[in-house]
């Protein structure tokens, strides 16, 4: 996802998070009791309560009041964001990842397989936890430290004093990947696929 494109994103669903909240603590039986209605064995008198939350739910989508986010859609953003400091992205998947008492719901974590051959793992409440064998399109020295380009666009730089090497072309046309996971008060950790054994601390840059 090209930069534009996320502000843009980020932008819509974060302006979309507080009326998400509020929709969320105001009206949480709105879906419910569209969904209750499979319960009534009386055919007419189910069709009679779907037809009704029917309208209640397609009236309140259309006047913006219940935003429809997909899964997919969220997870791209967060992907995109993996490693910038927006507060808005991470209050709207804790709101959506939130089940109808108001816990987040229980779930095992789980991986998923992108396009470029790399993969996400999410933690047990759904929030994004790592990227694994993401490909490295360049490597540069700053001061010393390293900056790495990745074949999304993000680019990490390197905060600690872990020595490494430098990265020929040569390798990466041979191809370079990063894992990068999140460790504890908000840090990342990034390692390179021709030097597995050394994790070095890093920030994301843009």
């Amino acid at each position: 996802m090209q930069l534009r494109s996320l502000a843009a994103a980020i932008a819509m669903l974060g302006a979309s998070a507080p009326s998400l909240a509020q929709d969320a603590q105001s009206e949480p039986d709105t879906l419910n009791r569209l969904l209750a209605c499979r319960s009534l064995s009386d055919d007419a008198a189910r069709l009679a309560c779907q037809d009704e939350h029917l309208a209640v739910l397609a009236q309140a989508t259309e006047s913006g009041r219940i935003v429809v986010v997909e899964r997919r859609a969220l997870r791209e953003v967060e992907r995109a964001s993996f490693g910038l400091n927006l507060p808005s992205v991470g209050r709207l998947g804790g709101i959506l990842r939130r089940n109808d008492t108001g816990e987040e719901a229980a779930a095992v974590a789980e991986v998923e397989t992108l396009e470029d051959g790399s993969t996400a793992t999410y933690d047990a409440s759904g929030a994004l936890e790592s990227l694994v064998g993401v490909p490295v399109s360049d490597v540069s020295l700053r001061n010393g430290m390293l900056r790495v380009t990745l074949g999304n666009g993000q680019i990490w730089a390197q905060t600690d004093s872990t020595r490494l090497p430098r990265i020929s072309n040569r390798a990466l046309r041979d191809g370079v990947t990063a894992d990068i996971e999140t460790g504890v008060l908000g840090a990342h950790f990034l390692r390179l696929s021709n030097h597995p054994s050394r994790r070095f601390r890093a920030e994301r840059v843009q």
